[in-house]
């Protein structure tokens, strides 16, 4: 059964599964996804990515986001956009975010992003960022990509901000395939390894008017987590995805489970 047929006969998409909306106000999600960038420099370096800071003031954070399998580019964003662990080429049966939500375009570029929405206003823009593969080079010169990415981040959050269309219906999501080797090796590169505790954990950042605000710092997450997560603010449930919705990031969960 190929893929087409396997969406057709789970019918996801003509029967919608809508789960309750629970006053969700997103219209338009961007879906930030670099190949491999380690939170000690796009998250806990203010001077390298000031601009990434300033959008995690704003948004909700869990910094211990676990990446499992670190070797593949392709199979960690295939497992992310599917919630599935992969397994060869029976993945490709399944659906991924942009099947299940549906309206969506991926753009290879963060600075392609605003001119997507305006043009398509899709529900949904995943950024594949691939840049920051330069690590395998130099150090130096991922250094000089977080730093640019950084830039280009923020001037998509003030081009949001700015724009009355998207302002008020627009979520930011920030999270790389995994993360990179806690140590630079010695011909100045920096790889993804297994064993590093930066390459194995990311932070993900959650930025819009459903997600709540504040930084959890022990709750351990997962890959899988994302395409089940992202695909509830649509109101839609990932059926076939093998990760779980994200505890107390949504602002209207995460307060009734306070004040219970």
């Amino acid at each position: 059964m190929n893929r087409r047929d396997f969406l057709k006969q789970t019918n996801f998409a003509v029967a919608g599964l809508l789960l309750p909306r629970l006053q969700f106000r997103t219209k338009h999600l961007i879906f930030i996804v670099s190949c491999g960038a380690r939170k000690r420099d796009y998250y806990e370096n203010q001077y390298l990515s000031p601009n990434i800071h300033r959008l995690a003031r704003e948004a909700f954070v869990f910094e211990q986001d676990h990446c499992e399998r670190v070797a593949s580019h392709d199979v960690a964003f295939i497992e992310l956009l599917q919630g599935r662990e992969f397994h060869s080429a029976d993945n490709t049966r399944y659906p991924t975010i942009l099947d299940y939500i549906g309206n969506a375009i991926q753009v290879d570029s963060i600075r392609k992003i605003p001119r997507a929405l305006q043009d398509h206003e899709p529900r949904i823009v995943v950024c594949r960022e691939a840049s920051h593969e330069v690590g395998h080079n130099s150090y130096e010169e991922y250094l000089r990509v977080v730093k640019t990415t950084d830039e280009s981040i923020g001037a998509v959050l003030n081009w949001v901000k700015a724009d009355p269309r998207f302002s008020h219906s627009t979520s930011i999501v920030i999270r790389p395939e995994f993360g990179r080797d806690d140590e630079v090796n010695e011909h100045g590169q920096l790889h993804h390894s297994y064993g590093f505790y930066y390459t194995h954990r990311v932070a993900s950042i959650f930025w819009g008017p459903d997600f709540d605000t504040g930084i959890d710092r022990t709750t351990v997450i997962h890959s899988l987590d994302m395409a089940p997560t992202l695909t509830h603010l649509f109101g839609v449930d990932a059926i076939h995805a093998q990760g779980s919705i994200i505890p107390k990031l949504f602002r209207f969960l995460a307060r009734t489970e306070r004040n219970h």
